[in-house]
């Protein structure tokens, strides 16, 4: 026996729409409500209700056993999306019709209510329901942009999630989103994997960002038209697979049912497993025998304790914030490496004689051992941190350990310079005597390296790489080689690539220890703001050196192969000075006496419109 179960205003649709469609079967037309309705047996009870009726109906069916089929009404939106069945009248009814057998649906209770698309507590707008209508690229583009509004006003709250009275987990999130299988919703599409609905369990995402900049980017990349499933959850988002569940608040939960704002201080969630038969197909139950899934929970990276305490105090930060806990053991390492030590001296005395004795032999290896060897790197990163958290005793520590070390390596080097019977500048030492604004560049991406390797200690092993790009010592190793020759072009030139590099790390370490939450802007502004000011003053000396760089490039681009007097010049080597000094190669097929060198000086002068001072060798082509 067929039923169909009806509201009195649908009786017209009911004519026009489904009894054409039921053939020559025997129906019976029932309205509803109607309490002691009780169907024969094996008879199917169709129904043409919207959501709100189908909410009090579907319980009643599974507690009876009843076998339905549920025809797509104009009002009805939850029910067809949550059981996944046809929203299309005709294909819909010849199922129910035709089909043979049944397919058993579990049904999920929220506080009794049944659930057909999801729960949604707190702050959860990313996952929210489909509603009417079909969801475009530019309306959620639309939704994008309004959930940027609300960021600002965002907050963490607390959260006890239990099962059969033994304790899950304790955690604050944004929100909570419990389905039982993937929705409309682009983000919750690409998050929960297509679960049946015969397998006796649910999923809990639980949407705990612990910054505005990480909830941004996930839902900036929700927009991308790849629509495949994000196999790795963010570490911000908590799964759980479960069959029952309490989550509990010490203040009232606001959540919403499919849609349906409630409001409760516990809330108990429940599935009865293979409640509901349904006579028509659902593709969310594929598999007669339901799916293979365990029970599981992914939920170790989100927030407890003093974190969790933090995050529900306040709205939430733009960017991450350490908790004293995650960075206890990084601020112990800073501040033991901020002191002055016996092993700091003497590594500072090593490095230093290395590499003044690797400068002067011109060799490369040498002066990079020198570098992996000096520990300055070390309590300049303590002095970044200092700054950053205005801790006065790392700062003064820090400090006084780089004036040890500086002192320690100037000294030594210069020592050393007094009694090795040399004075020649070799290509390495040359090397550290001009330095530019791209020397600034490589201690800017020091910085942010060192402060990051010290932040992440799977990571620490890097330090060695840092303090070889950063290479600190041999520029004081060459200011110490130029005390002991008494030339200020040497020392200055070396200790402004000292200062410059010191000055990028301090500055940059500072920023990426900010970044990653390891100090608030407002106390570390103080101290960027000094070390900002330090920061332009080398800028000044490195853009004059820089922009005198770029002219002797210019000049030796313009020599180099030119020909004057049937010479070539090769080997065009331009050095700044008053007047500017020339070295180059005259090539030629005959000697060349000093009245051509003379004329070749005036026209080079001519061609520079400057003074020069020439140094030519001569090379005779055969």
């Amino acid at each position: 026996m067929i039923y169909i179960l009806y509201h009195n205003h649908d009786k017209e649709a009911i004519e026009e729409k489904v009894t054409p469609l039921l053939e020559e079967k025997e129906y019976e037309l029932i309205t509803y409500p109607k309490p002691d309705f009780t169907p024969e047996g094996n008879s199917i009870l169709i129904t043409y209700l919207n959501d709100e009726y189908l909410r009090e109906f579907i319980p009643r069916a599974a507690k009876e056993n009843w076998t339905i089929g549920i025809l797509p009404h104009p009002e009805i939106v939850y029910t067809i999306k949550g059981l996944g069945i046809s929203g299309d009248l005709e294909e819909v009814m010849d199922e129910i019709l035709n089909k043979e057998e049944n397919q058993k649906l579990d049904l999920l209770f929220c506080n009794g209510e049944p659930v057909f698309q999801a729960v949604n507590l707190g702050h959860v707008f990313l996952f929210s329901e489909k509603r009417k209508g079909k969801n475009s690229f530019f309306q959620e583009v639309s939704n994008f942009i309004k959930n940027i509004r609300r960021l600002s006003s965002l907050s963490h709250q607390s959260y006890y999630l239990s099962s059969e009275d033994e304790k899950i987990l304790h955690t604050s999130a944004l929100g909570i989103v419990v389905v039982e299988h993937p929705l409309s919703s682009v983000v919750a599409r690409r998050l929960v994997s297509k679960s049946a609905m015969n397998d006796g369990i649910f999923n809990v995402l639980i949407l705990s960002p612990q910054n505005l900049l990480e909830l941004f980017l996930f839902l900036f990349r929700s927009l991308l038209p790849k629509r495949e499933r994000i196999e790795k959850l963010p570490s911000f988002i908590g799964h759980i697979k479960i069959s029952e569940l309490k989550i509990e608040n010490n203040s009232e939960i606001k959540f919403t049912i499919d849609g349906q704002k409630e409001s409760a201080k516990e809330i108990n969630f429940s599935i009865e497993h293979e409640a509901l038969i349904l006579h028509q197909a659902s593709i969310y139950c594929t598999d007669e025998n339901g799916a293979d899934e365990k029970k599981s929970l992914r939920a170790n990276k989100l927030p407890s304790g003093e974190k969790r305490e933090e995050l529900t105090k306040r709205k939430l930060p733009i960017l991450p914030r350490a908790t004293t806990e995650e960075f206890q053991e990084l601020f112990k390492l800073l501040r033991e490496n901020a002191k002055t030590s016996s092993a700091y001296i003497i590594m500072m005395i090593l490095a230093a004689l290395i590499s003044t004795f690797g400068l002067f032999a011109d060799s490369s290896p040498v002066i990079i051992g020198a570098m992996i060897l000096a520990p300055i790197i070390s309590p300049i990163v303590s002095f970044s941190m200092g700054m950053v958290r205005y801790d006065t005793n790392m700062l003064k520590s820090g400090i006084i350990t780089i004036l040890i070390g500086t002192v320690v390596s100037l000294l030594f080097s210069a020592g050393v310079t007094i009694f090795v019977p040399l004075k020649s500048i070799t290509s390495e030492i040359d090397a550290r005597l001009t330095p530019t604004i791209l020397d600034m560049g490589i201690a800017v991406a020091s910085g942010v390296a060192a402060a990051y390797a010290h932040a992440k200690e799977s990571i620490a092993q890097s330090l060695a790489g840092v303090a070889i790009a950063v290479a600190l010592v041999p520029p004081l190793a060459v200011a110490g080689i130029g005390i002991g020759w008494w030339d200020w072009e040497v020392f200055s030139g070396a200790f402004l690539l000292y200062l410059t590099n010191m000055a990028g790390i301090i500055m940059f370490a500072g920023i990426t220890f900010l970044i990653l939450g390891f100090a608030p802007f407002k106390r570390a502004r103080l101290g960027l703001i000094y070390t900002f000011i330090i920061l332009v003053l080398v800028m000044v000396p490195l853009s004059l050196s820089f922009n005198r760089i770029q002219e002797e490039t210019s000049i030796t681009r313009k020599l180099e192969g030119e020909s004057l007097n049937d010479l070539v010049l090769r080997d065009v080597k331009v050095r700044y000075g008053t007047p500017l000094r020339v070295s180059l190669k005259l090539v030629g097929t005959q000697s060349v006496d000093a009245n051509e060198m003379q004329a070749i000086k005036e026209q080079i002068e001519k061609d520079l419109d400057r003074k020069i001072i020439l140094e030519v060798v001569s090379a005779r082509e055969f």
